[in-house]
């Protein structure tokens, strides 16, 4: 009986990706890839900081639309051409998902404030993205290239590998893009 981890693979990269580093830690990304018949499904995660500059929500249009731009940095990564893979599903977390409309930091002009003090209202929050790929030749996947990760050169990202031939973990050091499955 062949068993399948197709049902599985969500719960497996979370539960791989909690213990891969220590959650929410700036400078260090996590991912996964796992593999499940011809089903590649890629996850990412890394601390706002580390793709925004700040964990804050927008304070005006410029700095939304700023925003905006650093979260559309995050691409779908490049399986190995040879492996024939269609991308099926993507999911990167937006701007919307992180800072809902009117949840900036406003003061009211008649507002007296001390801003001396230090504002802690920011939480830490990461980006998430999962892309599901459909694969012709997935025996012939041997790399993928991550090419967001030349944007954000303060990340050193750590993989969690879920394949046919075993499971594992390796890292790409910050500036690193590709990474080999051999």
């Amino acid at each position: 009986m062949k068993l399948s981890i197709h049902g599985a693979i969500p719960l497996l990269l979370v539960t791989g990706l909690a213990q891969a580093a220590p959650v929410h830690q700036h400078g260090r990304a996590e991912a996964a890839v796992a593999v499940d018949d011809a089903t590649l499904t890629l996850t990412f995660r890394a601390p706002l900081m580390d793709i925004l500059g700040v964990e804050r929500a927008p304070e005006s249009e410029a700095e939304r639309h700023h925003f905006q731009e650093q979260l559309d940095r995050v691409v779908a990564p490049r399986p190995a051409e040879a492996a024939g893979c269609a991308l099926q599903e993507e999911k990167v977390t937006d701007l919307a998902a992180l800072f809902p409309e009117g949840e900036g930091h406003h003061h009211a002009d008649d507002h007296d404030h001390d801003h001396d003090h230090e504002h802690d209202h920011a939480h830490h929050q990461d980006l998430e993205a999962t892309w599901t790929y459909q694969c012709d030749h997935i025996g012939e996947l041997d790399a993928v290239t991550w090419p967001f990760l030349s944007d954000f050169p303060s990340l050193t990202t750590e993989v969690i590998l879920l394949l046919p031939g075993g499971q594992g973990v390796q890292t790409l050091n910050p500036g690193d893009t590709r990474l080999p499955l051999e």
